[in-house]
């Protein structure tokens, strides 16, 4: 074979490439990669994004966009686990299927009817769908206790492959044969590639596009339902859906599908998910943060776009220059837009050498950012420490990480016959949330080891960045340093589908604890129950996990939300003199203070101060522009009605709080807020907020590891370990200065 030759076809599977090269390098320096389990994780975690791949790749290939595909995915998600209890399986699969097509035929009927372009449609489905989640999930989650399906996705049939991966892979042949041996198939690379071709052809451009429109919503439609199958719940945030988006639209890029149509092909793009898969797994396994993942994936796209750029760039130039080359590319072409190795000769190697140096690059750029991770080392005293001089370590803020536990417990009112038939303005309505954990039957759970913490490793799931959760991040390397505990963190970037992959690994590396803070309050039932048939102890943290979660977990550790919002707004009402209207800023959908930093007060309130009225309610995502515009609005609605603002945190919605109230000259607001970041004292110092909760980000992290030393130990925890309750006033604020985060 022609050299040449030989490195176009080595550009064309170029994902193929540099999957096999990464998961090679990966094997040899990545610790606990290469093990059966962990490729099955690979595998099973590739299905959501290989799933929706598929029909994006059939839009890209005629030349078009679709961005709703991560909305309609979480609302599928939702509907397929929201319908299951009252039509079974066999029912809400085929009903969000349905949902996902019909998606998918009014971007089509848009597109190809009203002659607007792609983006701009599916922009606009990708809101529209997006709201519906959120109105079905009343902005919360879905989640089922029945997991025979799930159990059954998860349980290889195959080795290494369970059915989850099997279907995907089904769906991958189907259409990749399709593609390649059917007329109709065929057509789809004649009319993204050459529209007039196609039309000379006979062939009824609209028709496919609109096939290809429904087969996207379809395929969607279908990945979501397979992924809430597998975790038996769906979680309605925002980060899912984007993460799809951003992932599949580069792995069918990375794949070799052309964004100007004409050009591509399911299997690849399915090469091009499990590459990015395995490198996020790679990533994982050193122990590094999600911003690796984003810069080493960033990394091969861009080095894979320029390409394609260059590679238009240069076909342009010969067009122009060598008119006898295009007579060699009509003769040798099978598909308008399909490139010849005969008319770029000249850049073969090239293409081959690019497309090998971003696979490279990528794993070079993971082992020089391991070698630069420091080791934990266990300290020589850890055995002949006193383990009291604990509570004597301070955090940044000069307040001790720890207190030592308490022997009072929080007096727990008896569970009403059914809480939810309750109105959600009344106490007992979130009995279920408020006290999770503290009655519910535990599974039986592992026995410790009674030997101590010394040399444990301890594996972190965190739900996301965010300068709390460096604080976090502190606290907790603080006290496991203190005990000569070995940590590893993962990051699951809010995402319930990253979270789930990353509970897999850990569970491949075998820790001696695993320490879970959700990225969903209910979506973590699955990842808790998976630990515990594991036989790994586990103990949760930070967002209180649904009862039927905390059946999994030895204990629970972190900040009494709903006790402290309580106390918060009862100083608040007094401010007010138990009169006046207000509104609540919450938080994002699916944590569990999204429930308590919102209910807390309003139920506090309903019998601490019944005069005064809730006028309205709504999340901002914790971002600043957007609690701007949402404050801004309700002042201009309800005026001078408006006496007082409840914020589920003090940092960013205080930020856009401020700035709105700026604008409208209203300095009489009287402000209340989850703590405690520099924003939020500073504003408590400046006059600007009345009271702040405190909740130390450091003591949340040191809390939790403090609580596997105590088990490591022998001790038996209490099924829930709260942080110190405390609320900030101007009087006090100077003691917790200078802010953590």
């Amino acid at each position: 074979m022609h050299k040449s030759g030989f490195a176009h076809i080595l550009n064309e599977q170029r994902a193929l490439v540099m999957l096999a090269l990464l998961f090679c390098i990966l094997s040899l320096f990545a610790p606990n990669f290469l093990s059966v389990h962990n490729v099955t994780t690979i595998l099973k975690g590739a299905s959501l994004n290989a799933v929706v791949a598929v029909g994006f790749t059939l839009v890209m290939i005629l030349g078009q966009l679709d961005l709703s595909i991560g909305a309609v995915v979480m609302l599928c998600g939702m509907l397929a686990v929201g319908l299951q209890p009252q039509l079974g399986w066999s029912g809400s699969i085929p009903v969000s299927l349905a949902a996902g097509a019909m998606v998918g035929l009014v971007n089509g009927v848009f597109v190809v009817k009203a002659r607007i372009n792609s983006f701009i449609v599916t922009l606009g489905t990708m809101t529209i769908v997006m709201g519906l989640t959120h109105l079905y999930s009343e902005g919360g989650s879905k989640a089922i206790d029945d997991f025979r399906l799930a159990d059954w996705l998860d349980r290889p049939v195959l080795p290494l492959l369970p059915p989850m991966a099997l279907i995907t892979l089904l769906l991958v042949a189907v259409f990749t044969v399709f593609l390649a041996k059917t007329r109709p198939g065929r057509n789809f690379f004649l009319v993204g590639g050459s529209p007039e071709a196609a039309w000379l052809a006979g062939l009824n451009r609209d028709r496919y596009l609109m096939a290809g429109f429904i087969l996207c919503g379809l395929t969607a439609a279908a990945g979501g339902a397979l992924f809430a199958a597998s975790q038996s719940s769906m979680t309605s945030s925002a980060v899912l859906g984007s993460r799809t988006l951003m992932t599949v639209l580069a792995a069918v890029i990375i794949g070799g599908t052309l964004m100007t149509g004409g050009k591509g092909s399911v299997l690849k793009s399915y090469f091009a998910v499990l590459l990015l898969n395995t490198l996020f797994n790679g990533i994982g396994c050193f122990g590094l943060g999600f911003e690796v993942q984003i810069f080493a994936n960033g990394l091969i796209l861009a080095v894979v776009v320029l390409y394609e750029a260059w590679a238009l760039h240069r076909q342009e130039l010969l067009q122009g220059q060598r008119p006898d080359l295009m007579q060699e590319v009509r003769d040798g072409a099978v598909f308008p837009g399909e490139p010849c190795a005969k008319a770029f000769r000249g850049r073969g190697r090239l293409a081959a050498a690019i497309a090998l140096v971003a696979g490279i690059a990528a794993v070079v750029m993971l082992v020089v950012a391991f070698l630069q991770v420091p080791a934990i080392t266990v300290p020589e005293d850890a055995q002949i420490r006193n383990w009291d001089d604990v509570y004597s370590l301070k955090g940044t803020d000069n307040q001790p990480y720890l207190l030592p536990p308490g022997l009072a417990k929080t007096d727990i009112p008896e569970r009403p016959a059914d809480p939810k038939a309750l109105p959600e303005t009344d106490k007992l309505h979130w009995w279920d949330i408020e006290y999770a954990g503290w009655k519910v039957e535990k599974a039986a759970m592992p026995v410790s080891p009674g030997d101590g913490p010394q040399g444990k490793r301890v594996v972190l799931l965190k739900a996301g960045d965010h300068p709390y959760w460096t604080a976090y991040v502190r606290g907790f390397t603080a006290i496991a340093d203190f005990y000569g505990m070995r940590i590893k963190v993962y990051n699951g970037n809010w995402n319930m589908d990253l979270q789930a992959q990353q509970a897999d690994q850990a569970i491949n590396e075998r820790p001696d604890m695993i320490i879970l803070a959700p990225v969903d309050a209910t979506g973590c039932t699955p990842l808790l129950r998976k630990i515990h048939r594991a036989g790994i102890p586990c103990i949760a943290s930070n967002t209180t996990p649904c009862d039927e979660a905390m059946k999994y977990c030895i204990a629970w550790t972190g900040p009494d939300d709903w006790g402290q919002f309580r106390m918060l707004a009862r100083a608040f009402a007094d401010a007010l003199g138990k009169q006046g209207g207000y509104a609540v800023i919450r938080h994002m959908p699916g944590s569990s203070p999204f429930f308590s930093r919102t209910f807390a007060p309003i139920t506090e309130l309903r019998e601490y101060a019944p005069d005064m009225s809730l006028l309205a309610m709504d999340t901002t995502n914790l971002e600043a522009e957007a609690t701007m515009q949402m404050v801004g609005a309700w002042l201009s609605k309800f005026g001078p009605e408006l006496k007082g603002l409840i914020l589920a945190g003090d940092d960013f919605p205080m930020t856009g709080t401020l700035e709105a109230l700026k604008k409208a000259g209203r300095g009489d607001v009287v402000i209340i807020a989850a703590g405690n970041s520099k924003t939020g004292m500073d504003s408590v110092k400046a006059g600007e907020t009345l009271a702040i909760t405190y909740q130390s980000a450091e003591g949340d992290g040191a809390l939790a590891v403090h609580a596997a030393a105590r088990w490591f130990r022998g001790e038996t925890l209490d099924p829930v370990v709260y942080l110190p309750r405390h609320v900030i006033t101007r009087e006090d604020v100077d003691q917790f200065m200078p802010a953590q985060w």
